[in-house]
C-alpha cells in the first residue's frame, strides 16, 4: 500500500485495503496455497492470480475428465475456448472463458474474464489449477498474455517432510 503515490490514486487507500481483505478471505475460503493481485499504478486492482491444488484419496483423474469439470461450472457463458497444452511439468488443460458471478437475489452480477490451467500434478493424483481472472476486460489480451507467460514458468520440484528438494529433482525453485 505505501508504495502508491497517494497523488496518483483512482481508487481510496481504504477501498484498496478492503479489496485486498476480501482478496484474501476468498483465497482462505478456496483453499489457495498461492494468492496474488495485480493492480495499476493508480491502484485500481486489475486482475486476481490464484493457485488451487485438489485431490481425492484413490481417484486419479483423467485430463478428460478435469476438462469435463471445468466446463461444468455454471458461471461460464458463451463458448469458452479450451485447448490442451503443453507445460514443461507436463500435459494440461487451458480454459479461456468469460463468467458472471452470482448476485444476492439476482442483483449485482458481475462480468468477469479469466483463465484457467489445469494439470495433473506428475506423480501424484493431485490437479494443480491456476486461474487468472479480471474485470477489465479493456486489458484482456494483457492479461492473456500474462497469465501464459506466467504458467509457462510452472515447473515440479518434489520436496521431501521437511520441504527440501528431494535428491536428484532438480532446482529448488519450487512449483
Amino acid at each position: 500500500m505505501n508504495s502508491f503515490n497517494p497523488l496518483d490514486l483512482v481508487a481510496s487507500r481504504e477501498s484498496m485495503e478492503e479489496g485486498l481483505i476480501s482478496l484474501a478471505r476468498n483465497a482462505e475460503r478456496t483453499h489457495a496455497v498461492l494468492a496474488a493481485a495485480y493492480f495499476a499504478v493508480g491502484g485500481a486492482n486489475y486482475a486476481v492470480f490464484d493457485v488451487q491444488i485438489f485431490g481425492e484419496d484413490g481417484v486419479v483423474l483423467s485430463l478428460d475428465e478435469v476438462e469435463s469439470r471445468l466446463l461444468g461450472k455454471k458461471e461460464i457463458l458463451g463458448q469458452p475456448q479450451v485447448h490442451r497444452v503443453e507445460l514443461s511439468v507436463g500435459p494440461a488443460v487451458r480454459l479461456h472463458a468469460q463468467c458472471q458471478s452470482e448476485g444476492v437475489l439476482g442483483f449485482g452480477k458481475r462480468l468477469s474474464e479469466g483463465i484457467s490451467y489445469a494439470l495433473l500434478v506428475p506423480q501424484t493424483s493431485d490437479v494443480l489449477l491456476a486461474t487468472m481472472t479480471w474485470r477489465a476486460r479493456e486489458h484482456g489480451d494483457q492479461l492473456t498474455r500474462m497469465a501464459n507467460a506466467l504458467m509457462s514458468t510452472l515447473s515440479f520440484v518434489p520436496l521431501d517432510t521437511e520441504g527440501r528438494p528431494l535428491s536428484g529433482s532438480g532446482s529448488p525453485s519450487g512449483t
